[in-house]
Parts: structure tokens; C-alpha cells; sequence
């Protein structure tokens, strides 16, 4: 059975840091079995010097296998580097490009093994919106790794065409090395009581990280300009305070007739009912290379409001409402449709996306996906 090592700084039970430890954990449940896991990942989320509950330092045992999990200022080359040197992988996983504390000792341990195989998953860190924050330092460390000669025969995971595409074009891959494969959803069992819909009413939900890459602010303003009873609850950790207070002062110029709430960081095990009490799902975000919140709202049968900066462009017509990330009009029109609309157009859109996100998640097919390339050891 080959070794696969999972480099990833952010995993389960961190819940701060959005989508990222859902897409590993999602990974490893499905592989299970196929292959020897190991996993390197932090005691600690985002920003919080606190260990996780019920995790130890160290190596800790797993129905998929083990994970190690480095405590806060330990994360450093040489104690990474010893770290895959005891593993002696076959394969390694790296999750983010931008996290050089794990992708340079994963480079060079590369280097010197030169029969291990390397895939690199930047979950989303290409798209164009999120390429622009911190654009310069962004293309010379790029520009770093393209001619250190590190990214040699090095393969790249893409969630979609487009994304794949971005990786070549910033990084000069060959496209005999980008793996054009999605990431897993979580698969929904429950069924749950369904919402009551009446014209000139309308709840919606946000379940993501508080970061200007999520727009959230934009999604609070354009609120404003609706005119029936509006009731949009954000939940998520709040990773940029400046900009959660620029929120605030937002939700605070709010008519009396919309109320947003912050509820807080839920548990992943709780989203999926939490979803279930709203009508909608709006997030006009910058760019998702998945959009687990927003696959999640789509397999429960919820109509979702996003921006054109998703993998699920072709929404419209299917359930669902995809504007142009700037165009604020589009977006009012679409809310404003929604919240007049009556129970049975609305059921009719709820039975509409549930038919399209099923069809379009072969979950066997991606599965079977990530074990070829997890397999395939190249000569």
C-alpha cells in the first residue's frame, strides 16, 4: 500500500478557516483504505495561540490513519522537513502554494527524492480577485519558485478548467502536469422540514469566513435597496476585524425592515440544518475554487445568490441566481425576485437545484479521480 502524506496546515477540527479542512477530510474519507495516510497539519486555528480540544501534539491515531499535529512555533523547516523524512512518502499532497512553511520543505524533500510524486492543491489562491490582494509580492513569489527550478515535473490539482488555467499562466505549469479534478462534496442523508414560503419575505444565510475575499460587505449593502421583510444571518469566524467593523457600521445604516445578525462559528456537522431554516443562500463572493456552504445549501435543495467568481456559472435557469461579481443591480433584482416570490415557483427552484447539483457531482467519478492520480507514480 503506497504512503500518501497530506500537507495540511489547515484541517479537522479547525472550523475558522472555511473550506479547506472540509476538502481534506472529505478526501481522506473517501480514499480510506487505498492507501497509507498521514497527515501534517497545526494544533491551533487561525491566529489563536489555544491547541485544539481533544487533539495531542504529536501523532494522533484515525479511522483514515494518522495525523500529525504541530504545536504553535513549531512549525518550522527543519522540524517539517524531519517530519516527511519519517514518513518516507510515496506520494505528498500539498494543500496551498502560498504556505511556504510546508511547500518548501515538500520542494526540496522532492529534490532529493526524485521517484516521489507531488501534487499541489492551491484551493482558490489563483483566482484573479485573490491574486490582486497583495498582487507584487504575490507575482515575485511566484516568479521565485518558477525559476528555482523546484517546480519541476511538480503536478498542480485545479478544481475546474478555469482555475487549471490560472495555474499555468501564473506558474508557466505544463499541461501534462495540471490535474483537472474537484473536490469532494459532503453527501447530504438527512432530509429536513420544509420552509414556509410567503411573498414579501425572505431569509437568507451566509456560512463562510468574515474576509474581504467573501464580500460580505457588499452582500450587507445591497440589502438596502430591498423593500420587503429581510432577515440575512452571517455565521463564520471573523478573520479580518477592520473589515467586519466596516460590517458594523453597514449593517447599522440598514432600513428597520432588514436584519442582519452575526451568529457566530458553527460546527461542520452543523450546517447542514442550519442552512436548512433560510430560504436562500447569498454570498457575492470574489472567488471559490468549490464553495463548500454553497455545494451544501444546493444538495439541500436552497436556491443560492453568487457571484459569476464560482465553479457553478451555469446555475441560472437551474435553481439558482449567478450575477457578475461588481453588478449590484443584478444582484438587488435577483434578491428582490426571491423574496416576492410565491411557495410554489420557489418550491419549484428548490426541486430545480437539487437536480442540478446532483447531476453535476459524480461523487464516484471524483473519488476514483483522486486514487488514479494518487496511484500513478510517474517514472
Amino acid at each position: 500500500m503506497k504512503k500518501l502524506l497530506i500537507m495540511a496546515s489547515l484541517f479537522w477540527p479547525q472550523k475558522k478557516s472555511g473550506g479547506p479542512p472540509v476538502s481534506v477530510m472529505n478526501v481522506v474519507q473517501s480514499i480510506k483504505g487505498r492507501f497509507d495516510i498521514y497527515i501534517i497539519s497545526k494544533n491551533h486555528e487561525l491566529d489563536d495561540d489555544r491547541p485544539l480540544p481533544n487533539i495531542q501534539n504529536g501523532w494522533n491515531k484515525f479511522d483514515f490513519g494518522k495525523a500529525y499535529y504541530v504545536p504553535k512555533g513549531y512549525h518550522t523547516f527543519s522540524n517539517i522537513m524531519s517530519l516527511i523524512e519519517e514518513v518516507k512518502p510515496d506520494v505528498i499532497y500539498q494543500n496551498s502554494f502560498f504556505s511556504m512553511d510546508d511547500l518548501l520543505p515538500v520542494l526540496i524533500y522532492k529534490k532529493k527524492h526524485s521517484n516521489v510524486k507531488v501534487i499541489v492543491a492551491p484551493r482558490g489562491e489563483f483566482y484573479p480577485e485573490r491574486i490582486e490582494k497583495g498582487k507584487i509580492k504575490k507575482n515575485l513569489y511566484c516568479k521565485l519558485f518558477q525559476y528555482s527550478g523546484l517546480l519541476k515535473e511538480i503536478y498542480f490539482q485545479g478544481t475546474g478548467r478555469e482555475e487549471c488555467i490560472q495555474e499555468m499562466r501564473l506558474l508557466g505549469i505544463q499541461d501534462r502536469y495540471i490535474l483537472n479534478i474537484q473536490n469532494i462534496s459532503t453527501i447530504m442523508n438527512c432530509c429536513y422540514e420544509k420552509l414556509e414560503k410567503k411573498p414579501n419575505e425572505l431569509k437568507l444565510v451566509y456560512i463562510a469566513r468574515i474576509h474581504p475575499t467573501k464580500n460580505v460587505l457588499k452582500a450587507i449593502k445591497w440589502l438596502r435597496k430591498l423593500s420587503g421583510k429581510i432577515k440575512y444571518d452571517i455565521y463564520g469566524s471573523i478573520e479580518d476585524k477592520e473589515y467586519w467593523k466596516e460590517c458594523l457600521a453597514e449593517i447599522e445604516k440598514l432600513p428597520t425592515n432588514v436584519t442582519v445578525k452575526y451568529c457566530g462559528v458553527l460546527e461542520h456537522d452543523e450546517v447542514p440544518a442550519t442552512i436548512a431554516a433560510y430560504h436562500a443562500y447569498y454570498m457575492p463572493t470574489t472567488g471559490e475554487n468549490f464553495g463548500h456552504s454553497i455545494v451544501e445549501a444546493m444538495l439541500i435543495g436552497k436556491p443560492v445568490v453568487i457571484s459569476d467568481q464560482t465553479p457553478w456559472k451555469d446555475v441560472n435557469g437551474n435553481g439558482g441566481y449567478v450575477i457578475a461579481l461588481h453588478d449590484e443591480g443584478g444582484f438587488i433584482h435577483a434578491l428582490n425576485s426571491l423574496m416576492c416570490m410565491e411557495a410554489d415557483e420557489y418550491d419549484s427552484m428548490c426541486n430545480q437545484i437539487k437536480i442540478y447539483i446532483t447531476q453535476k457531482l459524480n461523487v464516484n467519478e471524483i473519488v476514483s479521480q483522486y486514487i488514479e492520480a494518487f496511484n500513478k507514480i510517474e517514472a
